[in-house]
């Protein structure tokens, strides 16, 4: 029987460490394969297990920063409506204001991973994609009730380990498999977009793009009706 993954982003966290990712690759931008991603790390657990590894949900959790004058907050709900639809993930999205979106993720998903652990069945492994200290007591809980955790972190900009004190590596019984670095897979978590010809949702225009989202609209409209 293969062991039973479930994977918790915090979104937070990956979205401000994305400058790595850039850096890793000698690129100012790039797009994440967020369909790709989850999977990647599951194939190491099981590689490291050599048993099979079946990905049972990927829960992320994100914010929006409603209260921001002059924010367009469609793009971010734009945004998450993509996780959902076409990459099959679950997410917890809160609005809030503006310096406290960490405490939100952070209680989010300590409480939804402590919730899954403590139903019979549910996963085997937690992989959490966030390194953050803060997330130790949980994790510490998750593994007394007979789970294990794969933690997924990122070096500092200069390629070297963070310092104890900003990351879940150094940390005693948290963890059960050699800690994972994200930028160590950049090339792996890369999206690679093929050109394709679509048709512009209002004008009808046909255009080439890389845009897989569902709705798509030609540069023209873009510009025009930009909100």
């Amino acid at each position: 029987m293969a062991v039973k993954a479930m994977v918790f982003i915090d979104g937070g966290w990956l979205y401000r460490n994305r400058g790595i990712l850039f850096a890793k690759l000698g690129e100012e931008n790039f797009e994440i394969d967020y369909a790709k991603l989850p999977k990647l790390f599951c194939e190491d657990v099981a590689n490291f297990l050599d048993e099979d590894c079946s990905l049972i949900r990927t829960n992320y959790f994100g914010t929006i920063p409603s209260a921001r004058s002059g924010f367009n907050t469609s793009k971010q709900y734009a945004f998450y409506d993509f996780l959902e639809k076409n990459c099959g993930y679950e997410t917890e999205i809160h609005e809030v204001e503006v310096g406290t979106d960490e405490n939100w993720i952070k209680m989010s998903l300590a409480a939804s991973m402590m919730f899954y652990a403590a139903q019979p069945g549910t996963f085997d492994v937690a992989v959490l994609i966030g390194d953050d200290p803060d997330y130790a007591p949980i994790l510490r809980r998750v593994r007394l009730l007979g789970k294990r955790v794969q933690i997924v972190g990122v070096h500092t900009s200069d390629g070297k380990n963070p310092p104890a004190a900003t990351t879940l590596a150094n940390r005693s019984c948290v963890s059960d498999f050699p800690f994972l670095y994200i930028d160590d897979h950049a090339e792996d978590v890369r999206l690679v977009r093929a050109l394709v010809k679509r048709i512009c949702k209002h004008c009808g225009r046909e255009e080439e793009t890389t845009w897989a989202g569902p709705e798509f609209f030609c540069s023209a409209c873009r510009g025009r009706y930009r909100g």
